[in-house]
């Protein structure tokens, strides 16, 4: 045939129908089949910013004189007190290095409690047998390591204590309104081990006021 088609009707009438109308009578209906509607609701986002209520500050014992010739216990806080750096230079058996930074709720009387967490990302890796822990404190609360010959922070003296040699996420406690807590390192290094190279760890402080757990 040369570019017609014969169709006949419900009449029993003939009628042709050329190709090109046969195309446009299939594209309208792929078109109609694959058709999709949208519909668009208005929404807003308000961002409001606000002074962090949980900021890191500076302990007694930052940037006090540390082992080694010309060391010290080299604390940074951000501009902010959003975050912190330290760095401190530990030897055989055990390193204690007390009240070297504080975490502070800085709400007023009244205010929200914020639960908190501290997160170890990159975890040090040590000598077998050796210990890394943040040994975590409320304010002003006092010291005192015992046992032999290692001694360790006595048990119920602290908040809680967080593993810096693996992975994982520790709840620390609820921080009240104007509460504070002052934040320890242990290092036990057993002697006769090579001593470690240089190594940093990774750490989140994540805060929150609801009861949710941190992503």
């Amino acid at each position: 045939m040369s570019g017609n088609n014969l169709i006949i009707n419900n009449e029993g009438r003939k009628r042709r129908i050329t190709t090109p109308l046969i195309a446009l009578l299939i594209a309208v209906v792929i078109s109609i089949a694959f058709a999709a509607v949208f519909v668009y609701y208005p929404m807003t986002v308000t961002v409001s910013a606000v002074n962090p209520p949980i900021m890191i500050g500076y302990g007694n014992n930052s940037k006090q004189n540390d082992l080694g010739y010309s060391n010290t216990i080299q604390v940074s806080v951000g501009s902010n007190n959003a975050s912190l750096s330290i760095t401190i230079h530990p030897t055989y058996r055990v390193s204690y290095y007390k009240n070297i930074s504080i975490i502070t709720n800085t709400e007023p009387d009244g205010g929200k409690a914020y639960k908190i967490y501290i997160r170890v990302v990159t975890p040090i890796d040590l000598p077998t047998d050796s210990i890394a822990k943040l040994y975590i404190y409320n304010k002003e609360a006092s010291r005192r390591l015992s046992g032999f010959p290692t001694p360790f922070p006595a048990s119920g003296s602290y908040v809680n204590d967080v593993d810096l040699t693996e992975t994982g996420t520790t709840f620390i406690g609820s921080l009240g309104a104007g509460q504070g807590y002052e934040i320890d390192l242990y290092i036990y290094i057993p002697e006769g081990a090579d001593l470690p190279d240089t190594q940093t760890i990774q750490l989140y402080l994540i805060y929150t006021p609801s009861g949710e757990q941190p992503p």
